[in-house]
């Protein structure tokens, strides 16, 4: 009995050591960020730990200025945006087939095959992928907007199937019991039950969508017409020095929204992720 209860409060320090451990670590990154927002080009050179001697909030405006900002706000906003509310739906609904067909052989080699892909880094398919896309010819913007929605899927899928599997089969069996079919059953009866994890899908691939640089970088290159945000704050270093100052005062206003989003939000990730994980 005292050695059970010798390894739970073990386990407890421990886990509250680690805990605090990675709330200083996100802590200092906060503090390194927002301070030197604040610092001149040459206070945030010498040191990025030191206070500033005086506040910069110039810094702020030098960014509101900078060409190319307003643009990569748009750019980012539209591809996020327009994204996110196909996702909204696109990725809900193809669970649910797979989710449907699962006792066939071909929906459980549907989710497996989707699914699978969850194991594959991005960094890996980045380079193809980008390179695929500028082959179908299809322009930077749709290119954009065609990876945003289709890799969110690989992840959806797998919460969604988990979620899901929550959901009695009887409220959908009523709905064809009284004449409705497959779609008019999912936006009826199903898409409304799986609010919960279709936030969590939205949040996590919103916060994913806004921050993405290596695809934007690969696809869009330089072209200030349709740079995202990341793109517009990686102009910052040049080729023998870096503005450190206006770069972190970029990053801040760029997580303005994410931040103030998740706030209000939070809650429903926390909803969504543990109904997907009752049987998942």
């Amino acid at each position: 009995m005292n050695n059970m209860r010798t390894k739970k409060r073990l386990t407890s320090v421990l886990t509250y050591f680690f805990l605090v451990i990675w709330f200083l670590c996100i802590a200092l990154v906060l503090y390194v960020t927002v301070v030197n927002s604040f610092k001149t080009q040459v206070e945030s050179s010498k040191s990025f730990l030191t206070l500033p001697e005086t506040f910069q909030f110039d810094n702020y405006i030098a960014v509101f200025q900078r060409s190319g900002f307003v643009q990569a706000v748009g750019n980012t906003t539209l591809f996020t945006l327009i994204s996110i509310v196909i996702v909204a739906v696109f990725v809900p609904a193809v669970s649910y087939a797979v989710n449907q067909i699962l006792h066939l052989k071909t929906g459980k080699f549907s989710l497996y095959y989707i699914t699978a892909a969850m194991f594959v880094p991005f960094q890996i398919v980045a380079l193809p992928l980008s390179m695929f896309m500028k082959a179908l010819g299809l322009g930077n913007r749709l290119s954009i907007i065609i990876i945003f929605v289709t890799y969110p899927l690989i992840q959806g899928v797998y919460l969604c199937n988990g979620y899901l599997k929550t959901v009695p089969k009887e409220l959908a069996e009523s709905a064809y019991v009284e004449g409705a079919g497959t779609w008019k059953t999912f936006f009826s009866v199903v898409y409304p039950i799986m609010k919960p994890m279709t936030a969590t899908i939205i949040i996590t691939n919103f916060l994913w969508m806004w921050n993405e640089f290596l695809i934007s970088l690969m696809i869009l290159g330089a072209d200030k017409k349709t740079q995202t945000l990341p793109l517009f704050i990686y102009s910052f270093k040049g080729q023998y020095s870096i503005e450190y100052n206006l770069l972190f005062a970029a990053i801040v206003l760029s997580s303005i929204p994410l931040t103030v989003m998740y706030v209000f939000l939070q809650k429903y990730i926390v909803a969504g992720l543990a109904g997907g994980a009752v049987k998942g």
